[in-house]
């Protein structure tokens, strides 16, 4: 038997894995609030999306992004010749964008700008940063020259005729931030002290091949891509001159056949292959930084280690000790208390926690934290909560307040966020339904970052960016509400903390490092009290520890402390003034056209095509198949049709995706199976299937809950037999279901545990076939639930239990194999996995099955092979135990178990697209049914 491969399948198993691979994966726009509508703006080279309210913002947006397309335009030679879409959002409380060439230009901007403790706070500008790092990539992907220009002309915008966008991320990220840098004024990251850290100890505690670079996604650094793609850019502009990489770009952007011809191109360009140079910037990289690594290790100043971890932690002081939430990447994150018993570090648990993003402890009134919540909606921000008698009280909703600090009555929360780009500072009561005041609203360009409040209350010492202006501490005098300037420097001076004796401590990088000072707010008299190797930041005074920081290396961040900390050495702020003064992000406006409202259609329509065509003894397929999407990535679609000449039969894929709420999906595809062995005769059946289905009609508790419905249609039907087959005779069957399923969903993920690293998964469906006349009648119930716990060591334990009824009249369930995957399936659920089985091995309208599975990390190669685009990254082993039956009213149950081995090896392809693939064993150990049983699957994490 031969089940043909619809155009849809051929194009998902061509064009999706370039699409991922390409960094081109497109995500919708949060879903609009009551009174909110898009509006469109155009300028010469771009048109930019957004909400209403955000007029300014766009006008402004579009006079930067034809600054931005004049200022590189001479480095590309060419620009797109299609306009870049842009749209606006601000609809995550966190600084960010992406870009892709397909189906059309476009770029994502959030609006809400870093903070002093992000890598990105080294800018000018943040919309402007942004928008130059973002179009650097569309103008790199973009770039065709050649038969490539050609094959465009006639296929229009495939992934795959995008050679830059097929290349190695270091390769695009590394150009992006190059190009984002300006040296000479002072801002990009290629220029900042934290990126110049992140290199410095990748130099002095082992740097990474160029084959760990291109598949690096878990190992720290975290940007490795963007680090060593950065310098790397840099080496070679310092080498061979920026003409040299502008002749390797126009060269490669020829190639039609992507991913092995790149090293032809450098060498073209460099007179050098990859490989060859990435050793000359090894030798560049240990030449740069030598002389100070030597210099900072043998003058290093550093405190007693506790504990290492790849994160840097959330702290804050408390009475009970230091409160650290305890994050690992492979451990559920759980805020814990810090003492010193005897010399040793003593961790006491407090309580498992999710998404924190900032903590203040109070000794009456308890925890106060920001967490980051995501939303079915699109939406991810932060909310205010408190915990105290062992439980969490949740004291705002939907309120995006990223930073919390306890006023000392213990009765009021000094808060902060960034709405439409703009840093607020509000003091709210410490409740629900409190009383809630904004103090202060900035500018344009005034952004608030990490603050602390001072002992009497009346004033918040913050991070603070002004307009053209590097960071500084600042004082809000909060009965005036007005700010005072306490430091004017270049330097980034973070995360303030006050001292019991009124001075605040902080981290800053004066020489170039950054370190821990404590300084007067009076006098102006600071002292350094650490000198690392790497990096200090992050300062907590805590009772019993005194100093508490977390120090930067390539395996993670170690926290530190220095019980009696002294000065190294001391200075004035003045001695450290100085101003960066950058010119103004927009000069002049450029010409626009009226804002008017969005319209899905203007960017909807097709941009590409592809021919399917099969042909074999069976049948001849020629058809086309066709995308597109919105700009707003609202509205997505795929058709893929083809008409098989050698039996006059059509097959058709329709798919189309209405942000995360509706999803229509229609499909006609054909089993050839051969009717008489000694012919070549074969019967073809039809399986028509139609599927419709809501998600998120209602969420509750924090969208974990969430109601569905669907609606699924399946016909199968013999379209030709030959009047001399020897096949068992095909019943038809015509079934359609329309059913509702409740879902409660609150897993975790783990940077470094395989699949689920803790939580629970169930699901309640009912579906009817009452709703349209078919074969089957009767109602279908179906339950499942999923467990997962944290082990040690990287562990995980599973455990399933799936149950099923249906009405005598109704389609009968089916029991056996390995397609776990399949029961992931929300709606028309038929299958339950019993790995050690055959197929169908039992069917019925009842069944209960059950599953334990214990799965553990084995090992990370996160290698490359060479600069092909085949690596591999972790690997997986797990036992599993399955058990079931399926029966009907009135037959015996006869329960039947499996046990097996599954080793999943994560297959690299395309230096970016991430492929589990799972070998398993399984041997089903009842005696007349069960086999042994060898498998091959991609693994999907339900």
């Amino acid at each position: 038997m031969k089940k043909t491969l619809t155009p849809l399948a051929l194009v998902g198993a061509l064009v999706a894995p370039m699409v991922v691979v390409s960094n081109v994966a497109a995500e919708p726009v949060a879903w609009d609030k009551q009174d909110q509508t898009w509006l469109t703006q155009e300028s010469e080279h771009f048109s930019v999306s957004f909400r209403n309210g955000h007029e300014q913002d766009a006008s402004r947006v579009l006079d930067i992004a034809e600054r931005v397309h004049t200022e590189l335009l001479p480095f590309f030679k060419t620009a797109p010749s299609l306009k870049t879409q842009l749209v606006l959002v601000d609809d995550v409380d966190m600084s960010n964008g992406w870009a892709t060439p397909v189906p059309y230009p476009q770029i994502r901007l959030y609006m809400s700008p870093p903070s002093e403790a992000s890598s990105l706070s080294s800018n000018d500008e943040w919309m402007h940063t942004l928008l130059r790092h973002e179009y650097t990539h569309i103008m790199q992907m973009e770039l065709g020259n050649g038969a490539v220009k050609g094959i465009r002309h006639v296929l229009g915008r495939h992934a795959f005729l995008f050679p830059h966008a097929l290349t190695p991320t270091l390769l695009l990220e590394g150009l992006a931030v190059y190009l984002e840098t300006n040296k000479a004024l002072g801002y990009g990251r290629l220029q900042s002290n934290l990126f110049d850290m992140q290199m410095r100890m990748e130099v002095a505690e082992g740097k990474k091949s160029l084959k760990q670079v291109v598949s690096s996604a878990r190992e720290l650094p975290f940007n490795t891509h963007y680090l060593y793609g950065a310098y790397f850019y840099e080496y070679l502009a310092t080498t061979y001159g920026e003409k040299a990489i502008e002749e390797y770009m126009q060269d490669y952007s020829r190639k039609v056949i992507p991913y092995f011809l790149i090293s032809g191109s450098a060498k073209r360009a460099f007179g050098k292959d990859f490989m060859t140079l990435w050793q000359d910037f090894e030798s560049y990289l240990d030449k740069k930084y030598s002389a100070q690594i030597a210099s900072l290790e043998t003058s290093a100043v550093t405190g007693q280690d506790i504990q290492t971890n790849v994160f840097q932690q959330i702290t804050a002081p408390s009475e009970l000790g230091l409160l650290v939430n305890r994050s690992n990447g492979e451990d559920r994150p759980e805020l814990s208390t810090l003492k010193r018993q005897r010399g040793d570090a003593q961790w006491t648990p407090v309580v498992h926690t999710k998404g924190i993003s900032a903590l203040d402890t109070h000794p009456q009134a308890g925890i106060a934290a920001s967490r980051a919540i995501s939303y079915a909606d699109g939406r991810l921000t932060n909310d205010i909560f408190i915990y105290q008698a062992g439980s969490w009280t949740r004291v705002t909703n939907y309120s995006r307040f990223q930073t919390v600090r306890w006023m000392p009555n213990g009765q009021q929360l000094v808060t902060s966020r960034k709405v439409g780009g703009l840093s607020e500072l509000w003091l709210i009561d410490a409740k629900p339904d409190g009383q809630q005041e904004k103090l202060w609203q900035g500018e344009k360009e005034f952004v608030l970052g990490d603050y602390t409040v001072t002992a009497d209350g009346t004033a918040v010492i913050a991070s603070l960016k002004r307009p053209q202006q590097g960071w500084n501490l600042e004082r809000f005098d909060l009965t005036t509400r007005t700010w005072h300037a306490l430091t004017d420097t270049k330097a980034i001076e973070r995360t303030p903390v006050m001292l019991p004796d009124g001075r605040v401590m902080f981290s800053a990088d004066y020489d170039g490092v950054y370190n821990i000072y404590a300084m007067d707010v009076e006098t102006g008299e600071v002292e350094q009290w650490t000198r690392e190797v790497g990096g200090a930041f992050a300062p907590q005074w805590q009772p019993g520890l005194g100093l508490v920081y977390q120090a930067y290396g390539s395996n993670g961040y170690t926290l530190r402390e220095i019980l009696q900390p002294s000065a190294i050495k001391t200075f004035t702020i003045a001695s450290q003034q100085g101003r960066y003064d950058y010119p103004p992000a927009v000069v002049d406006s450029v010409e626009k056209s009226q804002p008017k409202p969005y319209s899905a259609l203007s960017t909807l329509y097709p941009r590409s095509w592809l021919p399917v065509l099969s042909i074999d003894d069976q049948q001849s397929l020629v058809g086309a198949t066709t995308s597109g999407t919105d700009a707003l990535n609202r509205h997505s679609y795929l058709v893929s049709a083809s008409w098989d000449f050698s039996n006059s039969l059509a097959n058709y894929n329709l798919l189309y995706q209405y942000d995360t709420r509706w999803l229509l999906s229609a499909s006609r595809s054909y089993e050839f199976e051969k009717a008489n062995k000694e012919k070549d005769q074969y019967r073809i059946t039809s399986e028509d299937n139609i599927a419709v289905q809501r998600a998120n009609i209602v969420n509750a508790f924090e969208d974990q809950l969430s109601l569905n419905a669907g609606v699924t249609w399946n016909h199968e039907a013999v379209e030709s037999e030959p009047t001399n087959s020897t096949l068992k005779p095909f019943n038809s069957t015509n079934e359609a279901l329309v059913g509702l399923g409740l879902v409660f969903d609150n897993r975790e993920g783990y940077l470094n545990v395989p699949g689920t690293g803790w939580g629970h998964y169930a699901d309640l469906i009912v579906e009817t076939n009452e709703a349209f006349k078919t074969d089957y009648q009767g109602q279908k119930y179906q339950a499942q639930w999923l467990g997962t716990w944290d082990l040690p060591s990287r562990m995980t334990l599973t455990a399933r239990l799936g149950a099923g009824y249906a009405d005598s009249g109704a389609k009968a369930f089916r029991l056996g194999g390995n397609k776990t995957a399949e029961e992931a399936v929300r709606f028309g659920r038929d299958t339950q996995a019993l790995r050690g089985y055959d197929d169908n091995v039992q069917r019925g309208h009842r069944y209960f099955t059950q599953r334990l599975e214990l799965e553990s990390w084995l090992g990370r190669v996160e290698k490359n092979w060479d600069l092909y685009p085949v690596g591999l990254g972790d690997i997986s082993g797990s036992v599993f135990v399955d058990s079931g039956a399926m029966w009907d009213s009135g037959q015996e149950r006869q329960q039947l178990t499996g046990a097996g081995l599954q080793l999943t090896v994560e297959a690299k392809l395309g230096y970016n697209l991430t492929l589990p693939v799972s070998f398993g064993y399984a041997r089903g150990l009842d005696k007349d049914l069960g086999q042994d049983k060898f498998y091959v699957q991609l693994k999907g994490n339900f």
